[in-house]
């Protein structure tokens, strides 16, 4: 039974393979291409950043490559006060300092984008209350992806609900960390980045909370870890590889909780969910949208930050 099993699921996959290749092009479902917007903003964030593109229809015209709409008309404002956006070329991002247009804490903003034949608009309100991170613990621990030399940094963070509101969380932490890399000159040189933690969500908690009949509690993040570049490979002069030792030094560790609004919340978690989503045989999961006309999503969130830096 088992041979005969697969020959008629062979054959069926052939089948429909066929059925799909002999629809006629006029039968098929007329797409058009529709606006792509994202913005995200933030009182603590430097700049008001809108990306702009298109989507890409379901049988594009041949040589389409970017869709990065750059002579759209982008506006935000505040019900009282407008501005318009300019396009950045550095970045690819209508962008403009906040020293122009400030975001508050508790204020709606309305978002349209139009490139002449078509527009599109959003709303979002900024949350009012700064989360506050009351306690939390970051320990080293050895062993690792590659050798026994692997040094991560584990963390986890407590913070309290803001409570009479309804909330929506994300935790995020931030490693500074100097560190040497190979030099032809020097042998080495000093550098230092940005590492971001991972979160490991096997506890049951989660990068991503609300306070759903959780009004005023204690909220703890999941663990979250980031490995020190320990180890880079170095190439010798005969052509052979040989460990080099990085000599890390922790510079800061920046702990963040987002109090977003609802439509970052949902729309960061349901590109979340569509990437978990490892079963191609289940239906794919509905990327959230709240761009009137359009496609994408116009968010908020208010930052609490607590920074530790080691003596």
């Amino acid at each position: 039974m088992k041979p005969l099993s697969l020959v008629f699921i062979l054959a069926v996959i052939v089948a429909c393979e066929t059925v799909v290749d002999n629809i006629p092009e006029a039968r098929l479902p007329k797409t058009a291409s529709k606006l792509v917007v994202h913005s995200f903003i933030s009182p603590q964030n430097a700049q008001i950043n809108v990306a702009v593109s298109e989507s890409t229809p379901l049988f594009p015209n041949a040589g389409v490559k970017d869709n990065v709409i750059k002579t759209a008309l982008v506006k935000i404002s505040d019900g009282v006060n407008e501005i318009t956006i300019p396009f950045d070329k550095a970045s690819q991002l209508y962008s403009i300092d906040q020293s122009k247009f400030q975001i508050v804490a508790s204020k709606t903003y309305s978002l349209s984008v139009s490139d002449g034949e078509r527009k599109v608009t959003a709303h979002c309100r900024i949350p009012g209350g700064i989360p506050v991170i009351k306690s939390y613990s970051l320990d080293t621990t050895a062993g690792g992806l590659f050798t026994r030399e692997d040094t991560a940094l584990v963390l986890k963070m407590n913070w309290q609900d803001i409570p009479k509101d309804t909330n929506y969380y994300r935790v995020r932490a931030l490693a500074e960390i100097e560190y040497s890399v190979p030099d032809p000159v020097t042998t080495e040189k000093r550098t230092r980045n940005d590492f971001d933690f991972s979160w490991n969500e096997v506890s049951g908690k989660s990068e991503w909370q609300s306070d759903k009949n959780l009004d005023g509690s204690l909220f703890s993040s999941p663990t979250g870890k980031v490995f020190m570049p320990t180890l880079a490979p170095v190439q010798t002069s005969d052509g052979t590889p040989k460990p080099f030792f990085s000599k890390c030094r922790l510079i800061s560790v920046t702990m963040m909780v987002y109090n977003t609004d609802v439509n970052y919340f949902k729309y960061h978690r349901s590109l979340q969910q569509r990437m978990d989503t490892e079963n191609p045989f289940t239906e794919p999961s509905v990327i959230y949208n709240n761009i009137e006309g359009g496609l994408g999503c116009f968010g908020a969130y208010n930052i609490g930050k607590l920074v530790y830096k080691p003596d």
